[in-house]
């Protein structure tokens, strides 16, 4: 059986993150028929630069998604417009650049879409309370909607940086039944298995 070659992992480089990221990004998003918006382009990047270095937790003193949503929910104005932000930036960035770190977890990477979206989409409904519903507030709207296709594109920006193979293929394989996702499919192939094709498995899901 041929198995497709990984490409070789990027060593990040501390001192230029984000022109390493930029540059990832534009050669996951050639192959992405619908483009992002460059707002969104730009948001993703420096997403990457903030979390790969700075904080990847995200969450400051809660230590779950649904206590951070509780908390934020709480506030209200420009403070939770900020905190919403930054639950949905931290949902986004674990189901995305961190998404193997859920297999086998007690959540997945759907219970992170759900708080993300909803945390996006109270950014949104807060801008628009505040006056500002211009490119700030389409740029949520945007995260918002297409929260899983951005967290693909990140898990795939993870995947070059990275020259292991996953650790938890099974968990892996159950994901790609369930989500058909190409990423997943892939790292199937380059750990050396064949995935069936999912028309065929339609039956019992």
């Amino acid at each position: 059986m041929g198995q497709s070659r990984p490409a070789e992992p990027v060593q990040l480089d501390r001192s230029a993150p984000r022109a390493v990221f930029a540059e990832l990004l534009a050669g996951v998003l050639n192959r992405v028929s619908r483009q992002p918006s460059p707002m969104a382009i730009a948001y993703l990047v420096e997403l990457l630069e903030e979390r790969v270095f700075e904080n990847p937790s995200g969450l400051g003193a809660e230590r779950t998604l649904a206590e951070a949503l509780l908390n934020a929910q709480r506030d209200c104005g420009a403070e939770r417009i900020r905190r919403m932000r930054g639950l949905g930036d931290h949902a986004l960035f674990v189901s995305g650049f961190l998404a193997d770190s859920l297999l086998g977890g007690a959540v997945d990477a759907d219970y992170y879409q759900q708080i993300g979206c909803s945390a996006y989409a109270d950014v949104v409904s807060g801008l628009r309370g505040q006056g500002e519903a211009g490119n700030w507030a389409r740029l949520y709207r945007e995260l918002e909607e297409r929260f899983g296709d951005f967290a693909e594109i990140l898990a795939e920006v993870g995947d070059r940086t990275r020259s292991e193979r996953p650790r938890n293929l099974l968990g892996v394989y159950d994901r790609y039944l369930r989500s058909g996702s190409a990423r997943d499919r892939d790292l199937l192939l380059r750990a050396g298995y064949m995935p069936p094709d999912r028309s065929g498995l339609r039956w019992w899901q």
